[in-house]
């Protein structure tokens, strides 16, 4: 008997939906937005995101202007451009050093135009996961743009269960995230257990669990917590879900992990699934690249809003 296959979701159909719906939104809007790149390396990656960028800017019709420089101009241009009130969003392209520098140069972004929601101001302001799929409206909140592609890529594929009130969406679903960086995986443990769900986060320094708690002092709380002896296996064969954004060629997860009719979503520029994944999984998203830029462009609307 042949081994059963299952369904390999490419995520430019569901970047359609995004794009769409913020073509509509931007059509009504009384003004045109511009958004700012700033790329400052040769880095394959980031040249290849901000084409894509540029190609979606130019269809939806949101005015984009790149600017290549030297890794010692970048912050003197982005302190010009935060008192720039033409500019609604500034998204740089990195690595620039590669190193902690990178992370003084998101910084100085301002948060009323960091569409990609990694100043540390715009991700202390996360709230649940019942605001990723809203529309765009002055006072929400910016996401980082990763963690909310996710989070729109599992409720189109009926991850949620939209017969229940925002916050309780995932409630019962286990799901693992392979990464828990401050940028990607730990902004979208925290989405994911705002729906409900429990999350395995893992990282080189182990696995923690992330789950919304109620306490008689406080109303709600996310909590994390280690798991100690839980190794990447373990998470994985506990998760209906599993999420991987490891930005290593050599890492794999083994497809004798999955729970049959796991989903499972590539978010690294690597591959970070086995090549007959869905032999077991009942879904899997190679990339969601396409997606993060709609992610990208909503989070725009929502800085516009501000400036």
């Amino acid at each position: 008997m042949a081994p059963r296959v299952g369904e390999t979701i490419q995520p430019d159909d569901l970047a359609k939906r995004a794009h769409s719906q913020i073509s509509e939104i931007l059509t009504n809007s009384p003004k045109r937005l511009f958004l700012m790149g700033v790329l400052a390396s040769d880095d394959a990656g980031s040249n290849q995101y901000a084409n894509w960028t540029r190609k979606t800017c130019q269809e939806i019709g949101v005015h984009f202007h790149l600017m290549k420089l030297s890794p010692k101009n970048v912050a003197t241009y982005i302190r010009a451009i935060n008192a720039n009130n033409s500019v609604h969003g500034i998204i740089v392209y990195y690595p620039i050093f590669g190193d902690r520098r990178d992370d003084e140069i998101r910084q100085l972004v301002a948060p009323s135009k960091d569409v990609e929601g990694l100043n540390h101001q715009t991700l202390h302001r996360i709230s649940d996961a019942a605001e990723v799929s809203r529309p765009p409206k002055p006072g929400r909140n910016v996401i980082p743009c990763t963690p909310r592609a996710v989070a729109w890529i599992l409720e189109w594929m009926d991850v949620h269960d939209r017969t229940r009130p925002a916050g309780e969406r995932l409630q019962n679903q286990e799901i693992c995230i392979i990464n828990r960086s401050e940028v990607v995986g730990l902004p979208l443990a925290h989405l994911l257990a705002g729906e409900g769900a429990r999350v395995y986060s893992v990282d080189i320094s182990g696995v923690q669990l992330f789950q919304r708690l109620y306490y008689p002092w406080q109303s709600e709380a996310l909590h994390g917590k280690d798991l100690p002896n839980w190794s990447v296996q373990d998470a994985v064969q506990r998760s209906r879900v599993v999420i991987s954004a490891v930005p290593d060629p050599a890492f794999r997860v083994n497809t004798k992990w999955l729970q049959r009719g796991a989903i499972c979503v590539n978010v690294s520029s690597e591959k970070n699934f086995e090549a007959n994944v869905v032999e077991v999984a009942s879904k899997f998203v190679p990339r969601v690249g396409s997606v993060t830029i709609g992610a990208l462009l909503y989070n725009l609307i929502l800085c516009s809003s501000r400036n």
